[in-house]
């Protein structure tokens, strides 16, 4: 439902002078000048949270977390964010400062101004914010359709946590004999978006990119439909988080499709040609892993297992409203 709502709407959306990029990228490129980066993003009680297996001072720095995470899939520099807070009944100013203590944090650890927003009553708790940054000096904000035949499929890091740890939230007796409850659990609540290695990445070649929000099954159906191509996702080559596999064994799950399909790991995706992954990895200190390929083709994505087979999974990802 989201992505077909997302499309609806971008058709019925013209840009006009003075923006660059509009919908369909993790971030609107704004014509000031030097580019100017802006993205937003809502989190829900009920939809995207619960209060009961996040503290607020988490849930705040998560806020901010998610949207810097969209600056950073851009190549950009994030420089403030503005907060739209919708509080319900019950929740008290003492909770709001907790809240706010939790952006401040995770702004502070990226430089970022919390630099304005609005607050109302709502029957529950929102967070609506909005991201600005800028483009590195002589360097295009990377776009998710700028990938080509025969590039690579890239990630930043291990991918599985975030939704191990929600698994473990959900139910704590899954957790027994999972040694990396804690961290995993820390990667669900408060992920930390990869600004750096965003910057790399676009001034190093990657032809596009964006962050795994959603899984990384889903995301690269996104970068290979807004390029085109076909990726081509091989399950084995996925880097999984420390401790996934005992959670998901604990469900039953295959840990590699938990990896690939769990989200809000807020690594980053990139297309990368096979020429410049030499000089990505040494910058990145080899923090870049090589997950599958783009190719001409059905525009869309294929999950493959050890014999490079394509395989039937239950979901690709996290979709909002589906």
């Amino acid at each position: 439902m989201e992505l077909a709502l997302i499309e609806r709407i971008a058709r019925r959306s013209t840009l006009r002078p003075g923006t660059s990029v509009g919908i369909g990228d993790d971030a609107a490129v704004l014509a000031l000048g030097d580019d100017a980066l802006a993205s937003h993003d809502m989190l829900v009680e009920g939809v995207h949270f619960r209060r009961s297996t996040t503290s607020l001072r988490d849930l705040g720095a998560k806020a901010v977390a998610v949207n810097i995470s969209d600056i950073a899939a851009m190549g950009g520099v994030p420089v403030a964010v503005l907060v739209g807070l919708g509080v319900p009944d019950g929740v008290d100013a003492d909770e709001v400062d907790e809240l706010y203590a939790g952006m401040d944090e995770m702004a502070g650890a990226y430089g970022v101004t919390i630099a304005g927003g609005d607050v109302t009553s709502a029957p529950l708790l929102i967070l609506a914010v909005t991201a600005l940054g800028r483009a590195v000096p002589g360097v295009a904000p990377l776009r998710r359709s700028g990938a080509r035949a025969g590039d690579l499929l890239c990630v930043t890091g291990p991918l599985g946590a975030a939704a191990a740890g929600l698994l473990l939230l959900e139910d704590p007796s899954l957790a027994v004999g999972v040694e990396e409850h804690d961290d995993l659990v820390a990667a669900h609540r408060r992920p930390f978006p990869r600004t750096d290695a965003g910057a790399v990445l676009a001034a190093g070649g990657a032809t596009a990119m964006l962050d795994l929000s959603d899984g990384l099954g889903l995301d690269a159906r996104r970068l290979a439909l807004a390029s085109g191509l076909r990726a081509r996702v091989d399950l084995d080559a996925i880097p999984v988080a420390a401790g996934v596999a005992g959670a998901a064994a604990a469900t039953g799950r295959d840990p590699r499709l938990l990896a690939a399909t769990g989200g809000e790991d807020y690594e980053l995706l990139a297309s990368v040609p096979p020429g410049r992954l030499p000089a990505l990895r040494e910058r990145l200190g080899g923090g870049l892993h090589v997950v599958g390929d783009l190719v001409t083709g059905t525009p869309g994505v294929e999950l493959l297992d050890s014999d490079g087979a394509p395989i039937a999974a239950e979901r690709l990802g996290w979709e909002h409203g589906a």
